[in-house]
């Protein structure tokens, strides 16, 4: 079994959690197989301690004169990777190490060293949603995929902020080990496997959330754990103390949809996750969604989505 030889860009100013996310998820790659494919190196300008911008120090063992191959490069974000000092020094040796390594990985705003270095010239890519228009702005010649989670272009792959790394780490692993592995991984993570890449960088009941007041605050939690129930829009007023026409214009204004498209949405969302997730049959997925007629999921999914079920979980599910 080939050991792969994984780097960590180190530098102040870092976000740790771009590095130590998906450094815990190749790492539990030993924890739920019978092998260790990987081996890790943190890389800097010196042998030095490096602090992150929440004060966390990671240690470089190699510098980059010292690296000549590399199977793969993570390269983090953080307020470091927007510094033109960084930039500088970073991404020449960037170019220069590009023909010598399999694959780049930027998290975060770590896509502003690689556009920084013309690594990402005429080539998708995705950040943090709060630095998009600042890198279309600095960098034109990028092609941006502003709501994507990640972008897995091969010997290139971007994702959006922070946790999103943990995400894009899960689709490499499957990439090198199989889908197996990768969802053994994230069980041991704990987390979902995996959202996938075309997934907004906002979840649905998150972009509501944000929109909504005091008034509605508990309002998605609610609905998400009554989607198989009636969900009319009497019932959903009768939940808020509020009559039909006060409840239509108070959420119409807060929201800025009808309640029935919200709704929708959120059922539609959370039949995404079980077609990835779940091997259900499609009549199952429909039910637990709250559409006990199967044609009308098929139809609703297909206009939010501009694809099918079926194929949507050929495209994403492990």
């Amino acid at each position: 079994m080939i050991t792969r030889k994984i780097g960590f860009l180190l530098f102040d100013g870092m976000n740790a959690l771009d590095l130590t996310g998906p450094l815990e998820a190749f790492h539990c790659v030993t924890h739920v197989g019978t092998h260790t494919p990987y081996r890790f190196f943190f890389i800097g300008l010196e042998r030095k301690a490096y602090t992150a911008e929440s004060g966390f120090k990671m240690m470089a063992e190699l510098t980059m004169d010292e690296v000549d191959e590399l199977d793969t490069l993570f390269i983090p974000g953080g307020r470091g990777s927007r510094s033109s000092d960084n930039q500088g020094h970073i991404s020449p040796w960037l170019t220069r190490i590009k023909p010598h390594t399999r694959r780049m990985v930027s998290i975060c705003t770590g896509a502003f060293l690689l556009a920084a270095s013309g690594l990402l010239k005429n080539r998708k890519a995705t950040t943090h949603w709060a630095f998009t228009e600042q890198l279309s702005e600095q960098y034109p010649d990028v092609t941006l995929e502003p709501d994507a989670l990640y972008v897995d272009s091969g010997d290139i792959a971007t994702s959006a902020g922070i946790t999103s790394g943990i995400d894009l780490a899960l689709k490499l692993i499957d990439n090198d080990l199989g889908a197996k592995v990768a969802a053994d991984v994230a069980r041991y993570l704990v987390v979902h496997l995996r959202r996938a890449g075309d997934q907004a960088q906002f979840s649905v009941p998150l972009q509501y959330q944000i929109k909504t007041d005091s008034i509605f605050t508990g309002l998605t939690g609610w609905i998400l754990d009554n989607l198989q129930d009636d969900l009319s829009i009497e019932r959903i007023a009768s939940h808020c103390g509020m009559s039909e026409r006060n409840f239509c214009r108070r959420f119409c204004e807060t929201v800025g949809s009808p309640p029935g498209r919200y709704v929708e949405h959120l059922r539609l969302d959370y039949a995404r996750q079980l077609l990835t997730e779940q091997d259900w049959p499609l009549s199952q997925v429909s039910d637990a969604c709250g559409y006990h007629n199967t044609d009308a999921f098929r139809r609703a999914f297909e206009r939010r989505f501009s694809v099918t079920p079926k194929i949507y979980r050929a495209r994403f599910s492990q």
